[in-house]
């Protein structure tokens, strides 16, 4: 009887089950993998009709759909913005115009990967809409590729935009057409009426359809294309540059020094006092943040004239007043870095550089050199280095006697001359390791500009002999009167470079991967120019050395010589 009072409530709950069970979809599980992407049936307005009035458009597909980000993916030229709605149905999708379209104006959508199927979200390939609100369909199309200038990689996904007016500025207006980069960096823009066009790219990271060159790269064309017929190969190099405004944010005591802050990288800048010397100061943490130490006689404020410039050569011209904190402060670690030092024993050279955290101001000589042996001491003195002040870096380049290095024997020599060749053995318990080939900082080398001491540094530095390293035979076809030619790893740090030289070659390389990088000193100012929107200027071109393959790396064996490798501009 108790089963019976209860069964009206057992029925209700198993058909709520049911009914939930019915109303879910999901994918449906098992058989094989849906491999087919939806294909367009129809569409309203037609593919390539013409006097189209409607303020909607509706397309039919061969299987449900799944919209993917539609306001991201769909490109609509020319540029309606996100002003428009868009749902799906089944198998439908509906797009609806907040505003009525121009009138005689070719539209074209590019969907992108906005249209996919349920189960495995594949894209719809290739899907285009082009209809005219005029009598005809503008057909011109500009196309090329996108990269980036100082890496030559290929962009995937960067924004590629025209506008039609001199005074259009691409960091404060929107662009009329645009398009996005395949994952091969090409790109299309189609459906085009003959006239004058500017082209230019970004990377919109934050989809606002603007460059902000603070955070992301960018590119442009000096010369307008005067669209007659379809505009192939363009190419558009993308550069992180920073164009905003030079500005100083703050200037105030940190610490034990004196810190000035600007909104922005600066390449140089130089500070003079009142007193009528220049303070010691470098570049910080980065090269918004400039160091004055504390080296001033007056300990009260001093007036202190500043200038600097960023990479796009604007100016800060003003004074300010440097005072430091009386509060007692530990001042920062004095630390160093050892950076690309080789010893090429084939020509007697040492060659290196080191990075301080502080700027130096006295160097003790007796306590850096270089041990060949316990009996053999190469010196070092002023003339050997040369500084960048700014950065704190040190350069290091001396030359000596390869006679002092000791000769290896031939296979025909006794192995028990007084020099044979050296072998890495493993030393006894309790004694101490060879000193041989090694640079030597001892303890207090480097005496900081606040009196810190430079900890003891020691690095073995083995000569390289002529068998353990490469050649690399370099030629360049240009027609431009300067150009940098330089030598980078494959992570395109910069090793070497020679200017205005056309055959040459890169002598005592390490075996490894290496690329070669042709910059066209346009200006002949010896370094690379980035250009600059407001004055027109491009950035100063870079060729990049590929082989037969497109591939840029050059990778070097020991005892090889490669070449000639030409690069053409």
């Amino acid at each position: 009887m108790k089963l019976l009072k209860h069964s009206h409530w057992i029925f209700y709950f198993l058909f709520v089950l049911f009914a939930l069970s019915c109303a879910r979809q999901t994918a449906p599980t098992g058989g094989p993998k849906d491999s087919i992407p939806p294909t367009l049936i129809t569409s309203i307005p037609k593919a390539g009709q013409i006097n189209f009035k409607g303020s909607s458009i509706e397309l039919t597909f061969s299987e449900p759909i799944f919209l993917n980000n539609p306001k991201d993916e769909l490109l609509i030229t020319p540029a309606i913005g996100k002003e428009f709605d868009i749902e799906s149905k089944k198998n439908q999708v509906i797009i609806t115009f907040d505003q009525p379209l121009d009138d005689s104006t070719t539209y074209a959508i590019n969907f992108r990967e906005a249209i996919q199927d349920i189960t495995e979200k594949n894209p719809a390939e290739m899907l285009k809409l082009a209809f005219s609100t005029g009598s005809y369909i503008d057909s011109l199309s500009i196309e090329g590729t996108t990269y980036d200038l100082l890496t030559s990689v290929e962009l995937k996904d960067a924004t590629i935009a025209l506008y039609q007016t001199d005074t259009f500025d691409i960091f404060k207006h929107k662009p009329t057409y645009l398009t996005k980069s395949d994952s091969k960096g090409k790109f299309r823009i189609e459906n085009l009426k003959p006239g004058r066009y500017f082209i230019y790219g970004f990377n919109d990271k934050n989809k606002n359809l603007l460059t902000d060159s603070k955070t992301e790269p960018y590119a442009f064309l000096r010369d307008s294309i005067q669209l007659s017929k379809n505009a192939l190969n363009i190419r558009l190099p993308f550069i992180y540059l920073d164009s905003r405004p030079l500005k100083l944010t703050s200037a105030r005591p940190t610490n034990t020094y004196f810190n000035i802050k600007t909104a922005k990288n600066l390449t140089t800048f130089t500070l003079t006092t009142s007193e009528g010397g220049p303070p010691i100061s470098s570049f910080g943490e980065d090269q918004t943040n400039i160091r004055i130490y504390n080296t001033l006689s007056n300990q009260d404020s001093v007036l202190t004239y500043f200038t600097a410039r960023d990479s796009i050569n604007n100016l800060i011209d003003t004074t300010l007043y440097v005072k430091f904190s009386d509060r007692e402060a530990k001042p920062e670690p004095f630390d160093i870095q050892l950076n690309k030092f080789n010893v090429v024993g084939t020509k007697g050279i040492i060659q290196g550089q080191i990075k301080f955290t502080k700027p130096v101001r006295s160097i003790n000589f007796d306590s850096l050199f270089y041990n060949i042996d316990s009996t053999q001491r190469i010196s070092f003195d002023p003339r050997d280095l040369s500084w960048d002040s700014l950065h704190n870096i040190l350069s290091l380049e001396k030359k000596f006697d390869k006679a002092l290095l000791p000769k290896e024997p031939t296979a025909n020599e006794n192995m028990t001359s007084s020099r044979p060749i050296q072998k890495s053995i493993q030393a006894k318990p309790g004694t101490k390791p060879s000193m041989d080939f090694h640079l030597y900082l001892g303890k207090g080398a480097f005496i900081s500009v606040e009196s810190d001491s430079s900890k003891k540094i020691t690095e073995r530095l083995a000569p390289l002999k002529f068998e353990d390293t490469g050649v690399l035979l370099i030629e360049i076809q240009t027609q431009a009167k300067h150009f940098l030619v330089q030598l980078l790893t494959k992570d395109f740090e910069v090793l070497s470079s020679k200017r205005d030289v056309k055959k040459f070659s890169f002598d005592d390389l390490k075996p490894g991967d290496y690329q070669l990088r042709l910059v066209i000193d346009e200006n002949n100012d010896g370094k690379w120019n980035p250009g600059n929107f407001f004055l027109l200027e491009e950035p100063e071109p870079i060729i990049f050395y590929k082989n037969e393959k497109g591939v840029p790396l050059v990778n070097l064996k020991a005892n090889w010589e490669l070449g000639p490798l030409l690069i053409k501009h």
